[in-house]
């Protein structure tokens, strides 16, 4: 419990966002029961190299538990849709970010888009979550309700840094309905993954409470040749507000830096 003597806790924008930039347009996508919060410290630092920036907020988010439970995977995607028009009507190239779930909206909208997505960042992607906490959510099903139904998270997301941690909003409640819709995303982009064709970065932390590192780099790296794999040693799920923010942030920042083009270079 926070001291009477404790600065009060910043004000954190859980909403989704703009930022300006020219020749190169970035898609963030965050995670399950996440807010636009969690990718906004990667998008300022990509709009401060001149980096278009929207960072969208998936349908259900931000909200009560059971507006979240109220939705599916596929009203998830029609917002990174819904994202991804605002930005092509720029006419400039595209890349495409996500955190956990995020990330595999992030591949499923490369695999589809191929010709509209130059390239794609995948941040502790969700493609295996633990197993005790897959089987649970099988044995959940056949009761119904699903609904109604609803976990009860930790104290607080997988961070590892204290200060981000206290701060970082979410959700404590996971309706069973999220939970399924997370396992059916993956269980529909996992064999897809081989017709990525796209360049893919890949970051994850080892010390990873949420998607287990070897069996989700493992799978991805076998799966898709033209990835490269950051590993990192610090943080745990949330990697992007967590202690190694600045490594993701410049790791994807020269990722994705030779996809831009000069504004002339968009109209010859």
């Amino acid at each position: 419990m926070a001291g009477l003597d404790d600065p009060p806790l910043p004000t954190v924008e859980l909403t989704d966002f703009l930022l300006p930039g020219q020749g190169l347009s970035a898609l963030l996508i965050h995670g399950l029961t996440g807010t636009p919060y969690e990718m906004r410290y990667l998008g300022e630092r990509l709009a401060a190299t001149g980096i278009r920036v929207h960072g969208v907020k998936l349908a259900g988010h931000a909200g009560q538990p059971e507006e979240l439970g109220a939705t599916t995977h596929e009203n998830w995607y029609e917002s990174v849709i819904a994202g991804f028009e605002q930005l092509r009507a720029y006419g400039d190239p595209i890349v495409v970010a996500g955190l956990s779930m995020g990330a595999l909206l992030a591949a499923r909208l490369a695999i589809e888009q191929p010709d509209a997505i130059e390239a794609l960042v995948m941040l502790s992607p969700a493609f295996f979550i633990p197993r005790p906490a897959h089987l649970l959510v099988r044995l959940l099903r056949p009761l119904g309700r699903e609904d109604r139904l609803y976990f009860r998270g930790s104290d607080g997301s997988d961070i590892h840094d204290d200060s981000a941690r206290r701060i970082h909003p979410g959700s404590r409640l996971i309706p069973l309905r999220a939970a399924l819709n997370l396992l059916e995303l993956s269980a529909y982009v996992r064999p897809k993954l081989r017709d990525l064709t796209q360049p893919a970065l890949l970051i994850h932390s080892r010390l990873d409470h949420v998607c287990p590192f070897d069996r989700n780099t493992r799978f991805v790296m076998k799966h898709h040749d033209r990835t490269r794999l950051v590993a990192l040693d610090e943080s745990f799920h949330v990697i992007t507000v967590d202690s190694d923010k600045d490594r993701v942030a410049q790791e994807t920042i020269e990722f994705v830096r030779d996809y831009r083009v000069a504004p002339s270079a968009r109209y010859a």
